[in-house]
């Protein structure tokens, strides 16, 4: 069996409206930045659905970060 690894969905929400998209993983302190989305909001959310999926499925833990920046 596997280790679960723990990952961080980082979601920072910038003055202009954009959302930047990001992992974090704290085991190793990496962060590896997925890129900027928006301002719609339904896009954003079906990214992070999307993506919070496949973690599940892979059998990892999920955790969440939000921020201004």
């Amino acid at each position: 069996m596997t280790a679960q690894l723990e990952c961080r969905i980082v979601l920072t929400y910038r003055r202009d409206g954009q959302v930047d998209l990001g992992m974090y993983d704290p085991a190793s302190g990496r962060y590896e930045p997925l890129g900027s989305h928006g301002p719609a909001q339904d896009a954003v959310d079906r990214v992070v659905l999307g993506l919070a999926q496949s973690i599940l499925r892979a059998g990892h833990r999920l955790t969440w970060c939000e921020q201004s920046g």
